[in-house]
């Protein structure tokens, strides 16, 4: 089912700052599942006591990586090559930093890196969307994402499916909040900046020490 602009717009407020942790190919479905601890707040206001979040993308027709020794502006930087399987252990043993951005789901990206390949996997679906996707590792090595797919469900962290819609409200209560002046468990070095103008308002935060 495509995906409204609203849609668009709020899954990359419902993704921003969130950290990634696994991704679950499967080629036969041509389905990828992705897992990520996400900033949401419930319809009280109290932060979600489960964070974890599972993308369901089904209807995929590629998946793209680009996994570099470098950091991600380095264009010399060297590709090392991976498979599925290597891909996946490196999500498990070095991922988990937090995606940021504001843009995920067809976010044109892909244009910065499109000749730097270490995976290219073709599957049966369709597409019509992307999502893009990256990891900063410690600045030594960086690894870029993109997954073309027809359709996204979420599930929360005991496998339950959730609404598209409220996925991403609570992803804005959350950063609403923060503006607000709310602290955050979840994430308590993300902090408010004083307004600008001419600027949206969705850019003004920063991370504090912990």
């Amino acid at each position: 089912m495509p995906l409204s602009a609203e849609q668009v717009e709020g899954l990359g407020v419902a993704l921003n700052e969130a950290d990634w942790h696994d991704l679950t190919i499967d080629e036969a479905a041509a389905a990828v599942e992705v897992l990520l601890t996400v900033l949401a707040r419930d319809e009280t206001g109290a932060e979600v006591a489960d964070p974890r979040r599972t993308l369901r993308l089904s209807g995929c027709a590629r998946l793209a990586a680009s996994y570099r020794a470098g950091p991600a502006d380095d264009a010399a930087a060297p590709v090392i090559p991976l498979d599925a399987e290597g891909l996946d252990q490196l999500l498990t043993r070095h991922g988990g930093g937090p995606v940021y951005g504001w843009e995920f789901v067809d976010s044109g990206g892909f244009r910065d890196w499109e000749h730097r390949l270490s995976l290219d996997l073709v599957m049966s679906g369709h597409g019509g969307h992307t999502l893009s996707l990256f990891q900063d590792l410690g600045g030594v090595h960086h690894l870029d994402l993109i997954v073309w797919f027809s359709d996204i469900s979420v599930l929360d962290g005991n496998g339950d499916r959730l609404d598209l819609e409220a996925f991403i409200a609570g992803g804005r209560r959350w950063w609403e909040a923060m503006y607000a002046g709310e602290r955050s468990d979840l994430a308590p070095s993300i902090t408010a900046l004083a307004p600008e103008p001419r600027r949206r308002r969705w850019t003004l935060f920063r991370r504090t020490p912990q």
